[in-house]
Parts: C-alpha cells; structure tokens; sequence
C-alpha cells in the first residue's frame, strides 16, 4: 500500500508541546450538561491524570478527547489540528485509547487481541515494526504467558491488561486510558502506571482517569480535578491535592500529608 498525502506518518511529538487540547468544550447527554465549557491541554512528556468523584465527567472529557462523544460547543484539537479533521486511520496513527470496558463478539486468543493493535499501521513502513511491537507490549502488560488462551477465559484484571497491551502495541504519541487500574491487584496497578510512566518519558502524551487519589499523587506529573463536569483545579499533585478542596469536592473530610521519604501527598479520609 503507498501512503497517500493524508496518510502521511505522524511526526514525533516535541517534548512539552501540546498535542491534544479541549478548548470550551461542553457536551450535553440525554438532556443533561455533563461537561461545561473545560479547557484542558495535554503536552507530550507527561502523564495527566483526571480525577474527581462520580459523575464528575472524567469519562466524558477523555471521550470528548478521542471523538467518541460528540461536543456541544468548544472544540478539540489533535497534533494541531482540529479532532475531525483526521480519518480514523489519520487518529488511529496519532492516538491509542483504552476504553472502561472491552468486549469483544468472536473467540479471539490474547494474540490475536494485541496484534489488533497495529492494524492502522498495515502497509506503511512501521509494519515491519509489528511483532516487535507486539511483543515488547505482551511483556509491558505482563500478558505474554496468556498468548494462547482465549480472551473471553481469562479473569476480569487478566483481559484488562490485554486490552492494555493492544493499546500498547499501537505505538503512538498520545494514550488515553480510562480507568487502566480499576480492576487490578495493587502489584498491576503499579506496573500499569510503571508503564504510563516510561512512555511519558519516551515523549509519549498520557492521559489517565483514575479514582485512587494516591495512584494520581504517585504517578501522574499534573493533576486535574473535575466536579460537577468542570476543571476545579489544575497543576502538580502537590499544587492541587490539598485537603480543604479535596474534602470539598468529594464531600467528605479528607486530610492530606506528605509521604515521609518521597514527599508525595498520601489522602486519607478522616474516619
């Protein structure tokens, strides 16, 4: 296949460039104002992480970020243009996501799962990347023992970390990952964020949602929290993690120290 000019491959991200950004972006569903007028950028290098309570519209900004929610108003850009200009193979080059849930209708083995994740580099140069490419992310994902097995047979945290891995194998210059810990032991937690954090240091642009305050604190190099579908604070965990908004925008008493050996904030809720 000869790339045409619109197929072009991605150039690398410069490092603190931003490469994805929301700029007043609200979206109503179903009636409702879930996101209202957020403005957020992402640079590459660094792991962001979007945190807030339920229903805050973590979610709906990281899909409002991949095109999966269509906006009301505002718009969202990718690589510096804006998010519809791109086919979705232009999209797929550019971004990876991982979405909450992944379901899948066929049989497929694990293998076959994270080799999904290079299709939007068939006939271009990169392919002659793929199973290097799929490999190194069978072993990031710590899934290269389940090549052979079934998706539909493994544990929920198991086929977590495939989906992963997939998203992984995309090698691209933004991953927006929704929840990626949610369903994993504390040992997969951190190597999922281990990961999240080697490929900011690789140039690659992070986003994740999280709702384990600590994991943020620990891992995430800028910190935004959302409540009541609006940014309320954006900066470093130290700058934003702080107990009295914290304790506000959850609505319960929360104290907040710094570890005593990395300095990192630890959030304890006041029991």
């Amino acid at each position: 296949m000869r790339l045409t000019r619109a197929h072009r491959l991605p150039e690398p991200p410069v490092a603190g460039s931003v490469v994805t950004a929301a700029a007043g972006v609200s979206v109503t569903l179903g009636g409702t104002r879930v996101l209202d007028d957020v403005s957020i950028e992402v640079r590459a290098g660094e792991v962001l992480a979007l945190v807030g309570p339920n229903g805050a519209g973590k979610s709906t900004l990281l899909s409002a970020l991949t095109g999966d929610v269509a906006v009301s108003s505002g718009s969202v850009t990718l690589c510096g243009r804006p998010l519809s200009a791109w086919s979705a193979t232009e999209a797929a080059m550019r971004r990876a996501v991982l979405l909450q849930q992944v379901r899948l209708s066929f049989p497929f083995t694990v293998a076959e799962v994270v080799w999904m994740g290079r299709a939007p580099w068939a006939g271009t140069p990169l392919e002659a990347a793929d199973e290097e490419a799929v490999r190194a992310a069978a072993a990031d994902a710590d899934v290269a023992q389940f090549a052979g097995r079934r998706f539909t047979s493994l544990s929920g945290g198991e086929q977590a970390r495939v989906a992963l891995a997939r998203v992984l194998a995309q090698r691209t210059g933004v991953l927006l990952l929704d929840e990626p810990t949610a369903a994993l032991d504390l040992r997969h937690q951190e190597l999922v964020l281990g990961v999240a954090r080697s490929r900011a240091a690789a140039g690659v642009a992070v986003v994740v949602v999280l709702h384990d305050l600590n994991l943020a604190a620990a891992h995430a190099d800028r910190v935004a929290v959302l409540a009541g579908g609006r940014v309320v604070a954006t900066g470093t965990p130290a700058e934003v993690l702080g107990g009295d908004l914290l304790s506000d925008v959850y609505e319960h008493d929360v104290e907040v120290i710094a570890h005593p050996r990395t300095g990192t904030p630890v959030i304890l809720p006041r029991r």
